[in-house]
């Protein structure tokens, strides 16, 4: 099926589009629910001001990304890296300094 040079607002649902390919769409103020990504290419893509919450991002890479100000809450971070670096250890060097080897607050 082809859509182009179309304005309305579409209401998708209960429909398999795998390997569908998306090139130059506006998908500003989009909900997604229950979508299965995974195996997706994103390239070149503002994501500024959306919001994820309930994803699996699990072996997911991000590259060449601009994260300014992201937040990640309540997230499960087992395995992460931050160029390279497990985020664990991060972590540990940053309350190592926050609060001293022995971790008493002077």
């Amino acid at each position: 099926m082809d859509l182009e040079d179309a304005r309305e607002a579409l209401h998708v649902r209960r429909v398999s589009a795998a390997n569908s390919t998306f090139e130059d769409v506006n998908l500003s103020n989009a909900k997604f629910d229950e979508v299965d990504l995974s195996a997706a290419s994103i390239t070149r893509a503002n994501l500024a001001n959306a919001t994820v919450e309930d994803a699996n991002l699990s072996n997911a890479h991000f590259t060449n990304v601009n994260m300014s100000n992201v937040r990640v809450d309540n997230a499960q971070t087992e395995g992460m890296r931050i160029n390279g670096i497990p985020l664990a250890d991060l972590l540990a060097a940053y309350a190592m300094m926050r609060d001293g080897p022995a971790g008493d607050r002077s």
